[in-house]
């Protein structure tokens, strides 16, 4: 009788060893598997928010640092590493906006430079 409990017992432990193991592999390939969606989707949001900050006549600046602070907690919560500078600035009617932008997961790591060239014609 003893014999069967540790057994039962030991099979018990494996399986649940294993289980633990394969969901966790499971969620680093997830979020690996997602870094290049969600490095394309931050960069397109970046340039929206400077869209939407011209067409509203609001600050760049400041809109762009609520963004970043707020995409860079959520990316911290998921493990990810977001870094993104910017200067702004303003030639008569044209913003200029010069972006580095990287997002890094464990090994894997994204980099970008862009400029935003908008011109508001009144």
């Amino acid at each position: 009788m003893k014999g069967q409990i540790f057994l039962t017992i030991s099979i018990l432990i494996i399986i649940a060893i294993i289980l633990l193991r394969t969901t966790t592999i499971q969620k680093e390939s997830f979020s690996q598997g997602n870094l290049v969606e969600y490095f394309k989707t931050l960069k397109s949001e970046i340039i929206k928010t400077v869209d939407l900050s011209i067409l509203n006549n609001q600050n760049i600046n400041s809109n762009l640092n609520d963004f970043t602070s707020f995409t860079s907690s959520i990316f911290r919560e998921r493990g990810f590493v977001q870094s993104v500078n910017y200067t702004v600035s303003n030639v008569g009617n044209t913003s200029l906006v010069n972006v580095s932008m990287s997002l890094a997961f464990e090994d894997s790591y994204l980099f970008d430079n862009f400029i935003i060239n908008r011109t508001v014609y009144s």
